[in-house]
């Protein structure tokens, strides 16, 4: 898993999303995302993870 912690705007970049759907997602309950004083992290490893759990889950 790599080590990498992101920005908001580094992961909406990575992911070819707005910041503001990246801020929606972190309060997702199950997104990966830190909250350290007034700022949000986001591991790339984890997220990643999340990314693919999303593409693969299935609709009922």
């Amino acid at each position: 898993m790599n080590d990498k912690i992101l920005t908001v705007k580094d992961a909406a970049e990575l992911l070819q999303v707005s910041t503001k759907t990246m801020y929606d997602w972190a309060n997702i309950s199950g997104f990966p995302a830190l909250r350290i004083g007034n700022c949000i992290r986001i591991p790339y490893g984890l997220l990643m993870d999340w990314v693919n759990a999303q593409a693969t889950r299935k609709e009922n």
